[in-house]
């Protein structure tokens, strides 16, 4: 094995080089708190037309020399990890973060509060390393799935809105026992109705202003007894509860405060506007839209990453930040016809879901036996909806598991099933830094 000492980055040469090789490259770790740089240990091996790579932050044991990938597995297993294959599509592992209305599952999430792993390797450490190679230097797209609870209000989403980050949703599931009808909700924008009973848009904002400083107030009421109680409980004030938790403690707060906050988040969100959600529809949130996904509905989301967010007012108490920012940033929501930007379909069975500056997002739906072909430039991100399909005749994609791909002209779906299936498919617009 060549051993190249301490490197400043990963040239094209040294991943055609043949044979293993290992390196130091030095990350910083500005995720963590506090931030540190970590000197992470890197095998490089190149055989059969194949690259491998084996990443650490501890030294290899002494006389460590693989020189196959039958050797790189043993020393990886010394080490508690796994060689990746670069030169295929790597599976994106999950970090789960509890919210107040339900949960996240993060696939490239990279923050002080998860970070998405790769063979147990952190997402960052690869990026690091082999952003040049994987055409992700930086921050890549970020893919998520928004699990709430089925309970009405708990497993609501933030009302909020963003200035510059752009979502899409795909509907997974809707919960039937919040939904009978099999129709979910997403409040989205404002209600037009309700606008036009203002004489201007001027007047319609104070008045949701002014029912969210209302409610406000008696949110934050309602909120420091429950944080009395949880900590006469012992349970940690700033941490999520499960609903069954929640609604224990909400009834011992005094019926006539529960039924004021309850007749005032009505009047506060007679204000906005919602949208039906049935299994398979596209949401796209544009910038400055206030939205937010409703109890019960599952989906899978893509996002530019960027972590800015403007919170207009929740059912609950926000437990991540200690204000609200309706003040702040109202007067730059949009408040007319908002609605999401339609699919287009490319062909029978694919389908642009999305389309912004940053990427775009294309779904496909192959019958038993169907195969299709998808070209790229940039790298992208794939998951799996339903069913399976195979990709590139190598990699089995199934519900909800998400893969990386570096940069490749060409991807195979082959649905080998005896079900439809269906796969998301999403690219960088931008070229690679």
């Amino acid at each position: 094995m060549k051993s190249l000492g301490k490197l400043e980055s990963v040239s094209p040469d040294l991943l055609d080089m043949p044979g293993a090789s290992h390196f130091r490259i030095e990350h910083f770790a500005d995720y963590q708190a506090p931030p540190k740089s970590i000197q992470l240990q890197v095998i490089l091996l190149r055989e059969a037309g194949e690259i491998y790579t084996l990443i650490s932050d501890r030294e290899f044991p002494p006389g460590t020399d693989p020189d196959n990938l039958e050797e790189l597995v043993a020393v990886a297993n010394k080490v508690g990890s796994e060689p990746i294959c670069l030169t295929r599509p790597f599976e994106l592992k999950t970090v789960s973060i509890q919210k107040p209305w339900g949960h996240e599952i993060w696939y490239s999430g990279i923050e002080q509060r998860g970070v998405s792993t790769v063979k147990n390797v952190p997402l960052p450490w690869l990026l690091c390393v082999f952003g040049d190679y994987l055409g992700c230097q930086g921050s890549p797209m970020l893919l998520k799935i928004l699990a709430p609870f089925p309970e009405t209000n708990l497993g609501d989403l933030y009302f909020e809105m963003h200035d510059k980050k752009i979502e899409v949703y795909v509907v997974t599931q809707i919960d039937l026992d919040a939904w009978p009808t099999g129709f979910g909700k997403i409040r989205y924008g404002f209600d037009q109705d309700v606008i036009k009973e203002f004489e201007s848009v001027a007047s319609f904002r104070d008045s949701y202003q002014l029912a969210v400083t209302r409610y406000r107030l008696v949110r934050d009421e309602i909120d420091a007894q429950l944080r009395t109680l949880k900590t006469q409980q012992g349970l940690v004030a700033e941490d999520p509860i499960a609903p069954a938790e929640y609604n224990k403690l909400i009834a011992q707060i005094d019926p006539d405060l529960n039924a004021r906050e309850e007749q005032l988040r009505k009047i506060m969100y007679r204000h906005t506007g919602m949208l039906d959600l049935s299994i398979g529809d596209v949401v796209t949130v544009a910038p400055m839209v206030p939205h937010s996904l409703q109890h019960g509905v599952r989906v899978i989301e893509f996002q530019t990453p960027s972590y800015e967010r403007y919170i207009l007012s929740f059912g609950q108490e926000v437990l991540t930040q200690e204000h609200w920012d309706t003040d702040r940033v109202l007067a730059e929501a949009r408040t007319e016809i908002s609605t999401p930007t339609p699919t287009v379909q490319i062909s029978p069975g694919r389908d642009l879901i999305a389309d912004f500056e940053a990427f775009k997002v294309t779904r496909l739906v192959l019958e038993p036996g169907d195969s299709a072909n998808t070209g790229h430039t940039n790298y992208t991100m794939i998951i799996g909806v339903a069913g399976e399909v195979i990709l590139d005749d190598l990699t089995a994609v199934g519900p909800e598991q998400a893969f990386f791909q570096a940069p490749k002209e060409a991807l195979r779906f082959t649905n080998r099933g005896n079900a439809p299936a269906t796969v998301l498919v999403a690219e960088e617009n931008t070229p690679p830094r």
